[in-house]
């Protein structure tokens, strides 16, 4: 039975953080919480290291041997422990770090105290903080990024696994914010013994476990603390914590970049510094670790171009596409609207001390013109299915004209640009309103073959790229008719009457039996259709979300558990899902009732996607071009557009949504089986098509999860 704790929509996470003052730039895009950004432990790595000399090495420190060794006892309190690193510490100050500006590192109890300012508002608590002095407040709080150890004191009435699960926990959040240490510090101690712990970004965690009266224990606990001040090669120096000046507010960074140049047939880098850069997302740190920072100001220069967002990712080498490549790709001859622009990309190598552990992975910076809004934020229904339109189009080119799939459409990929700020910074903005594509999974088909079939966010993956393959046929005597193709507006259809008409004309339902292949000849693919699929999801969840403005403030209308569990599910639950939006079996409660009319058009959609795979249709069928989803996707979404618009019923079309998305049922429902779940069960005892068990009982694939349940121990 899966342990995973229950889904809920973004803000019913439990790890809202402390009241910290959020500005409008800072707020816009924290609407964007679908990330995965929870510590998750089975997918992390855990190696010891051999013995105490080994972690010695790796820390790579001064012997000490001009300190006094600090020896305990069998068994230490945690005052105790506290009492003594603070001793050690101020030794290690007073012999290494003389500088009249140097500062002491202190060792406090926080187990009651929640650090503020991180990336992803959590509210993990660790029992032991280190930073310098002046960094902790009067009530002995500090900011994440001012950490520089957190570890955890082991309770009674825990298991040995769960508290060594808290205490990694609190480096993979350290990790994230902290995107200029290559290696977090952290330990989990107990009366009885010492662990400590290293979290390296990209490769996962290493440990010692040594007993209190182990004579190697004070040199390891010298050398532990000394890198607390001085992290050396577990830093990357391109990074400087701007000064904190408010406390209300989110701490930013100062990443220095290298920009090369030509001078006289020579290459040379001149440093160019990004300041007031604020931290935006951080996932993955024991994997694809990923960083994302933005500037509200005008950005750097390079080269005459402005740089408004950064982004570093760690990934393994020679198992990556080229990033900044395609982006030159999609705007080889002219700019393409709605694609951001690379200005700056770089390669850094991780230091040559982390080579032994082959961890074979390099960090890619990229540096992107544009910056706008995450989609979630769009203010009205207009707005959202005009941006969807544009989207699907830009796909659409992006696939015939450059041979590019997007393969990663989601909340956090596509950013919004309203009209006004493209007005007020001409520099940094796009040309037009339009949408922009962020471009982490921009993937070129000649360079596709080595990736995993799987791409995407999950919450928004098509249902077969969740797969792997192909959507069922319908098995035989076929009772489901081919979905009609829409008729399209009239001014669309005058303007593509030559292109697009003639290759989709308007057609009814039709029978499924003569188009229909009966064996499977052409290997699966990721394609156009897959993309056209997300963009229904994401839809779907804008919608899902939506409240007029103040409506948190009035009486809630939550989102039907069974609609949110079909959406956040495994493959089983989005396809009953579509099946249930398609039939207009769960349209109460799916969509706030202001943004009800919604549900028409969502019905039609979902009749395009689950009517048959393509990939069962033979090649003379139209609805097997990669391009019919979208084709019919923008017909029904312009037909909607132009219908509210002339019957001036644009009440809900013009309605601003409330920044707080809607919550789910209370946990406390006990929400049945969907009736679209029990309606999946009747098609297959019919003969209809079904998934198999194996994907029915497959709990791993949850598509947005909530903080770890360790997070939400460390609170008690």
């Amino acid at each position: 039975m899966s342990t995973e704790p229950p889904i809920t929509p973004p803000t019913q996470f439990s790890h809202q953080s402390p009241p910290i003052k959020k500005g409008p730039f800072y707020a816009e895009h924290k609407l964007e919480q679908v990330q995965r950004y929870r510590y998750q432990k089975e997918t992390q790595q855990k190696t010891d290291f051999e013995n105490a000399d080994e972690l010695f090495k790796f820390l790579g420190t001064p012997t000490f041997g001009d300190l006094a060794d600090v020896h305990f006892s069998a068994t230490v309190s945690r005052s105790d422990f506290l009492r003594k690193a603070n001793s050690m510490s101020k030794s290690i100050k007073e012999e290494y770090f003389k500088e009249p500006s140097s500062r002491l590192i202190v060792f406090k109890d926080t187990e009651s105290k929640v650090p503020r300012g991180h990336v992803t508002d959590t509210e993990c608590r660790p029992d032991i903080t280190a930073a310098f002095e002046n960094d902790f407040g009067g009530d002995d709080t500090t900011f994440w990024p001012c950490i520089r150890m957190a570890g955890e004191w082991a309770s009674t009435g825990s298991t040995s696994e769960d508290q060594e699960t808290k205490a990694i926990s609190y480096l993979h959040y350290l990790l994230l914010a902290r995107p200029d240490l290559y290696v977090a510090q952290g330990m989990l101690a107990s009366e009885g013994s010492m662990m400590f712990l290293v979290g390296i970004g990209g490769f996962g965690v290493r440990r010692l476990r040594i007993g209190w009266d182990d004579e190697e224990l004070s040199k390891l606990l010298y050398a532990f603390i000394y890198r607390t001040y001085d992290p050396g090669h577990f830093a990357d120096s391109s990074y400087k914590l701007d000064p904190i000046v408010d406390e209300d507010h989110r701490p930013t960074w100062t990443i220095t970049i290298g920009v090369e140049s030509q001078v006289g047939g020579v290459t040379t880098e001149r440093p160019v510094p990004c300041p007031n850069f604020l931290p935006l997302y951080a996932s993955s740190p024991f994997d694809t670790r990923t960083h994302v920072f933005a500037t509200p100001g005008k950005g750097a220069d390079v080269d005459g171009k402005k740089l408004t967002v950064l982004k570093d990712q760690v990934c393994r080498i020679h198992n990556r596409f080229d990033e900044h490549g395609i982006l030159e790709l999609v705007h080889k001859s002219k700019r393409v609207p709605g694609v951001v622009e690379a200005v700056y990309h770089k390669s850094i190598y991780l230091p040559s001390q982390l080579d032994d552990l082959g961890v074979g992975r390099v960090k890619y910076r990229h540096g992107l013109r544009q910056l706008g809004s995450p989609f979630a934020s769009i203010p009205t229904v207009k707005e959202m299915l005009k941006v969807a339109f544009d989207i699907v189009e830009v796909l659409r080119f992006l696939r015939a004209k450059r041979n590019i799939l997007h393969r990663d459409i989601s909340t956090g990929n596509v950013m919004y640009v309203p009209t006004s700020k493209d007005k007020q910074d001409p520099d940094t903005s796009t040309q037009d309103d339009e949408v922009l594509f962020f471009s982490e999974y921009f993937l070129s088909d000649r360079v596709q073959s080595k990736e995993a079939p799987n791409n995407g966010t999950p919450l928004f993956m098509a249902r077969a790229v969740d797969r792997g393959q192909a959507m069922p046929p319908p098995s035989f005597p076929y009772d489901l008719a081919l979905y009609p193709i829409p008729s399209a507006p009239e001014l669309y259809a005058k303007h593509y009457h030559d292109t697009r008409l003639k290759t989709f004309p308007p057609s009814p339902p039709s029978s499924l039996d003569p188009i229909i292949k009966r064996v499977d000849t052409v290997p699966w693919r990721h394609e156009l259709d897959h993309d056209i699929e997300s963009v229904f999801w994401l839809m779907l969840y804008w919608a899902m979300t939506a409240q007029p403005n103040g409506g948190a403030d009035g009486e809630a209308e939550h989102i039907a558990g069974t609609a949110w569990c079909g959406l956040t599910g495994n493959v089983v639950d989005r396809h009953s899902l579509l099946l249930g939006i398609q039939q207009g079996i769960i349209a109460k409660g799916a969509f706030h009732s202001t943004f009800q009319p919604l549900d028409d058009l969502f019905k039609r959609l979902a009749g395009i996607l689950y009517s048959i795979d393509r990939h069962w249709l033979h090649p003379s069928e139209k609805r097997n071009d990669p391009e019919y989803f979208a084709e019919a996707f923008q017909r029904l979404i312009l037909e909607f557009l132009i219908t509210h618009n002339n019957n001036n019923d644009n009440s809900f079309m013009n309605q601003t949504i409330d920044s707080n998305p809607r919550e789910t049922e209370p946990p406390s429902i006990q929400v049945p089986q969907s009736s679209t779940t029990n309606q999946m069960s009747h098609a297959a005892s019919q003969g209809k098509r079904a998934l198999s068990t194996a994907e029915r009982s497959d709990s791993k694939r949850r598509r947005i999860t909530q903080e770890a349940q360790t997070d939400r121990n460390s609170e008690n």
